[in-house]
């Protein structure tokens, strides 16, 4: 019946899309369209926040809960590139509650929260055989299951100066880019979960962990955090770990995870948020598809680094910029650029590099405000010393969009990309050259 409902919700033309935080070739974060707050009892079906209304959620708030459900989906169809053309859709329902535990329990700075995530469809990717190293439907991925995404208590303290939070979490919830707002998994969710997704993992996918943020001054602010980086909460077979709060087996590619980062946030007219940070994995596992480093012999070419096994420990630095360039409309109308690069450890990453730039703008008519137009290119590069045919090559996505507001609960983005080099260089599997890939798609969120 849920498969049927699905199928329907595609032949009508509702992709439904949402951007959470993931990792690898996998999805990404964080939803970017937000209904309005405060919800307005007396606006009408077209216009309200939620499909369903109200229902008594703007009380509970007052009250110190905060409900939340939303189903995004992405319908997508390449009309070059792989080995056949054809269509895919995938998308993610999502629940998300969290209790203000000072207005419930007088706990003053407390917060408890939980998120489950359920996640369907198909990967294009797989479906078209593209040989792509991001997806072209982001959304996809860790498991047509539901998990429990968010499990944790926040706690703040020193007037607000320090934040503590613990539980399960999403690396991509307190780190990283976290917005979502194209189809590519290039520019969507945490860059180093994307090229680092077997101990890095962004949404929907979280473990065990701490992390604390500290205000420096109201624009500047220090994170550290420690994760449980372990690939047994990856599983799709074991509901004590991905759909409760169960403890992982021991693994041996397990570790501990430490991101670093500084904040900048400038306020004013002008915001935006820039991030520098750095990450540190105590594992010795270096990425699928990197057999050995190749050590380049004059007169002898490239030979495996036996030791590379030895070599313990993976890291990488990165950057994310997101900026206001205009100020054009009362709701946040005007211009917005962003620009992510992150760099991997080059001993043990098959993908060592990805780099990201876009700008987006809000109110693209001035009869449609709520409208937005984005547009995006990167790339991610596949380490030179890795034993494919797509050692030392680049895939270089472009990307545009339109944003219709349909309704006040309702939001369409349709999408184009255009995808050169898939893979790299552009070698299947097999080495065989593949052609580039136009995609078209439809992406949609609706908030109940």
């Amino acid at each position: 019946m849920l498969k049927r409902s699905l199928n329907t919700a595609r032949l009508c033309g509702v992709g439904v899309a949402l951007s959470l935080l993931s990792g690898g070739a996998y999805a990404a974060d964080l939803p970017t369209k937000a209904p309005p707050v405060p919800y307005v009892s007396a606006d009408d079906f077209w216009t309200r926040p939620y499909l369903f209304g109200d229902l008594g959620r703007t009380r509970l708030k007052e009250m110190g809960i905060s409900l939340a459900l939303t189903l995004g989906d992405e319908a997508v169809t390449n009309v070059s590139g792989g080995s056949r053309k054809t269509s895919a859709n995938a998308g993610q329902l999502w629940f998300e509650a969290k209790f203000d535990m000072e207005k419930l329990a007088g706990i003053k700075g407390g917060m408890f929260a939980f998120t489950y995530v359920q996640r369907f469809g198909d990967n294009l990717n797989t479906e078209a055989g593209i040989p792509a190293l991001q997806l072209t439907n982001e959304v996809f991925g860790r498991g047509n299951i539901a998990r429990l995404t968010e499990f944790y208590w926040q706690q703040k303290l020193f007037d607000d100066r320090l934040v503590l939070k613990g539980g399960r979490l999403p690396v991509g919830g307190d780190f990283f880019f976290g917005l979502c707002e194209f189809i590519n998994l290039t520019f969507c969710g945490g860059q180093p979960g994307n090229i680092q997704g077997g101990y890095i993992f962004n949404w929907p996918v979280s473990q065990w962990g701490g992390v604390a943020h500290y205000n420096i001054t109201k624009e500047l602010q220090l994170s550290v955090g420690v994760y449980d980086a372990n690939p047994q909460y990856l599983t799709t077979s074991d509901a004590g770990i991905y759909a409760a709060p169960g403890i992982p087996s021991s693994h041996p590619g397990a570790g501990v995870l430490v991101p670093v980062e500084l904040v900048y946030a400038p306020s004013g007219p002008l915001n935006g948020t820039w991030r520098f940070g750095g990450w540190y994995d105590n594992a010795s596992t270096i990425d699928g598809g990197l057999p050995g480093i190749i050590t380049v012999i004059p007169g002898v070419g490239g030979v495996p680094d036996q030791n590379i096994g030895d070599q313990r420990g993976r890291f990488g630095v990165y950057e994310s910029i997101l900026q206001r360039l205009t100020v054009e409309g009362p709701k946040a109308q005007g211009w917005y650029t962003f620009l992510n690069t992150t760099v991997a450890d080059h001993r043990t990453a098959f993908q060592d590099y990805q780099i990201a730039w876009g700008v987006k703008h809000t109110g693209t008519f001035s009869f449609r405000p709520d409208d937005e137009v984005g547009f995006a290119v990167g790339t991610t590069h596949v380490n030179s010393a890795a034993l494919t045919p797509n050692a030392g090559g680049n895939e270089v996505p472009i990307e545009a969009w339109y944003g219709w507001q349909a309704t006040g609960w309702m939001n369409l983005k349709f999408d184009a990309q255009y995808v050169i080099n898939p893979g790299g260089r552009g070698f299947n599997a097999a080495g065989v050259k593949t052609d580039n890939a136009w995609v078209f798609g439809l992406r949609t969120v609706v908030h109940f």
